[in-house]
């Protein structure tokens, strides 16, 4: 497999036991006597399995491996007879009738690709106990109050009571809970263990984080079922947690106690550990790093893995260095490539302060720093690293001492390879970054534009697919960014991001670009408080602009922080502005958004739907925006155009909201009219979302493959 293959899927887990650098299968073993138990005959041979109703709990830092135990976990589940493995990812989902559908959705599919014929009699009950719970209303609400919820979900099932009643007398159906007891004696009688993966619970909002626990807490009451959930213990204690401080930990740990079980902590990486897979990465890659021959390069790879602490740091730094290496191979010295991949890995700023002060760093510098150095008194003091390279470079001066040795550490065998040598410095720094990344030079050149030549060059790179990487760049420099630049940059994009021409006619990077561009603006002040009233500047800039991308996002983002949505008080913080800020902005902004909606701006023009779920979160949704937005959708570009901002593959939503904001039976119709005449778009990516809205608007979720046909 070549280079770059491997580099574009450095992030990713490993796949199975082939790849697995650090003899993890004893744990993995450990793992499955905990979730499934073996049923044996006096004579020794095996007569069934069943599940050990545990609910396990794998836990590590971002990074640690924890997706890798899980597919490992898989593989080795997947070759016993008698088990079934589901794995349910909740970051796919969002919402609590997605998550409790998705789930559904992962346990029948798991069930059917098991044994034929216990297959069908599993996929069957599961088939029914959904039904059942379909059939009671309220999904999610309906399922967690079934096993022990409270709060809303009571509330809710409670007046459903009467009419799941006379449905069940009607249809002469079970109840959900007659249902899942006959699952499990299925389960039972079929002597199968039913095993439930749930990887990246850390990943997603708070409120999902929520539901997926919920979730845990109802369907960990199935006998029959083991389940075993990876998260981030800190993250996950957050999301759960009400409150602040000490009272939001207590809360939020006290909440995962009674979810989880077993706890099990992920166990750290060690320095022999993080050898092991550096040099597995290497191998992969076919990379041969021969041993250490100096003290320099012994130092510089220790250095590096002392840093170490996640498998994610090796496969970024080997994914840099694979790409590094071979464009500079037989003029700088592997071990410096390597070391310089680990900063351009862990601390770019620090290679943007060497690609600053290059005659500071090397042995053969200029004529000017060279008579600075000339005239230093010579009494063996070397140069700091922090008056150099400035604080940021302090965590990394163990390495930098090996690279350079004007920081401390004499030089050691030939030294026409180092980097400390100018010529190899220059040629490192300005060879370019991996592909992909935009160079800091980039970014400044962009930041200093004018007004006008900015949009033009934003546009072309909203064009070509670059804008993201462009924005994602500026996400990491934002803070050594000159606030002066502020205004030019954020309304030069909120510009380029309006749509100039009417209607969606196939898929298009803004809506993403956009949400990086919030969330770039959101992290500033949430990594440093004292950059807040730079990013209230640059709200008051956009809002002057007449933004209609980054500012609702924004502003819906904050409705939630401060508990301020129509159906929920709770507030969750973490936002950049305080409560009465995001007060004041909303009642500046809800006019704005709703001559956008009335005036067909916000259908036609612009790439999320964030302005209107900002409406509908508020309760500034009316009857008066409802008929609009309905007789807006009268065509068939309308419609597709819906489609598009609202249910493009990988995202969904309760028919039930969708009729909040416009009447769901006559647009339905109205599709419907138009799949009759064969009017679907011709672009396969807006033909499959019109679909999936002709789907939700027929009652089904496209998530669970219930409904229309794909192809009506």
């Amino acid at each position: 497999m070549n280079e770059l293959h491997y580099a574009a899927r450095q992030d990713r887990p490993i796949g199975g036991t082939r790849d697995d650098a650090l003899d993890r299968g004893p744990f993995v073993e450990s793992l499955v006597r905990a979730l499934v138990v073996d049923e044996i005959d006096t004579s020794g041979t095996l007569t069934g399995r069943r599940a050990s109703g545990s609910v396990v709990g794998l836990t590590g830092r971002w990074g640690l491996g924890k997706s890798s135990v899980i597919n490992l976990l898989a593989e080795k589940l997947g070759t016993m007879d008698r088990t079934i493995v589901a794995e349910f990812n909740p970051w796919l989902f969002k919402g609590r009738d997605e998550l409790l559908i998705g789930f559904f959705s992962a346990l029948r599919t798991a069930m059917g690709k098991s044994d034929a014929e216990v297959a069908r009699d599993l996929v069957s009950q599961v088939d029914r106990y959904w039904n059942a719970i379909n059939l009671a209303g309220h999904g999610v609400a309906a399922f967690v109050d079934l096993h022990g919820g409270s709060g809303a979900a009571s509330r809710g099932w409670k007046t459903w009571v009467p009419r799941f009643a006379k449905l069940i007398a009607a249809q002469k159906a079970k109840s959900p809970n007659e249902e899942r007891k006959a699952l499990e004696k299925k389960l039972v009688k079929l002597k199968c263990a039913v095993v439930v993966l749930i990887d990246e619970l850390d990943r997603v909002e708070d409120d999902e984080v929520r539901a997926v626990a919920q979730l845990i807490k109802a369907v960990g009451d199935i006998k029959g079922m083991s389940y075993l959930v990876a998260y981030d213990q800190e993250r996950v204690v957050q999301a759960l947690g009400r409150g602040d401080g000490s009272d939001r930990r207590a809360s939020g740990e006290n909440y995962l106690e009674k979810i989880i079980q077993h706890p099990i902590p992920l166990r750290p990486l060690f320095e022999e550990d993080a050898v092991k897979l550096l040099n597995a990465a290497l191998s992969n890659h076919s990379v041969d790093l021969a041993e250490p021959s100096n003290d320099s390069q012994r130092g510089i790879f220790t250095s590096i893995i002392k840093e170490i602490s996640t498998p994610r740091e090796i496969k970024r730094l080997v994914g840099a260095y694979v790409i590094m290496e071979r464009a500079v191979r037989g003029e700088i010295c592997p071990y410096d490539v390597l070391g310089y991949c680990w900063i351009l890995a862990k601390s770019p700023s620090v290679r943007d302060q060497l690609a600053a002060n290059i005659d500071g760093v090397v042995s053969d510098p200029g004529d000017a720093e060279a008579l600075v150095r000339a005239a230093r008194p010579n009494n063996g003091q070397k140069v700091d690293v922090v008056s150099v390279l400035g604080n940021s470079a302090k965590v990394q001066e163990r390495l930098l001492r090996n690279l350079f040795p004007v920081f401390g550490k004499s030089a050691d065998g030939p030294d026409g390879d180092r980097l400390f040598r100018r010529r190899n410095l220059v040629r490192m720094l300005y060879l370019g970054d991996p592909p992909g990344i935009i160079p800091i030079r980039e970014v400044e050149r962009l930041w200093n534009l004018p007004q006008d030549e900015l949009e033009t060059e934003l546009s072309s790179s909203l064009a070509d697919g670059r804008l993201a990487s462009v924005i994602d760049r500026v996400d990491d420099l934002l803070p050594v960014l000159p606030a002066s630049g502020d205004d030019r940059f954020w309304v030069a994009l909120a510009h380029v991001l309006h749509r100039t021409t009417d209607w969606l006619h196939g898929p298009e990077n803004a809506r993403a670009v956009g949400d990086d561009a919030a969330t770039a603006l959101y992290r500033l002040a949430l990594r440093d408080p004292k950059q807040a009233p730079r990013v209230a500047s640059c709200i008051e800039a956009l809002v002057r602009a007449e933004d209609l991308v980054i500012i609702p996002w924004l502003l819906r983002k904050h409705l939630f922080a401060c508990g301020l949505t129509r159906n929920s008080e709770d507030v969750r913080g973490g936002g950049v502005l305080d409560r009465d800020a995001v007060i004041a902005l909303l009642e500046r902004e809800v006019p704005r958004y709703r001559v956008a909606v009335l005036d067909g701006t916000a259908l036609r023009r612009i790439p999320n739907v964030e302005a209107i779920y900002v409406l509908s979160n508020s309760g500034n949704w009316t009857g008066e925006l409802r008929e609009s937005l309905t007789s807006q959708l009268d065509s068939a570009d309308a419609i597709w155009t819906l489609a598009g901002l609202v249910v493009p593959p990988g995202y969904s939503i309760h028919v039930k909201h969708l009729d909040e904001l416009f009447d769901a039976k006559v647009v339905r119709e109205r599709l419907e009219q138009l799949v009759a005449g064969d009017e679907l778009p011709t672009d396969p990516w807006l033909r499959e979302s019109t679909l999936r809205l002709l789907k939700i608007l027929g009652g089904a979720d496209p998530m669970f493959g219930l409904g229309y046909d794909d192809d009506p």
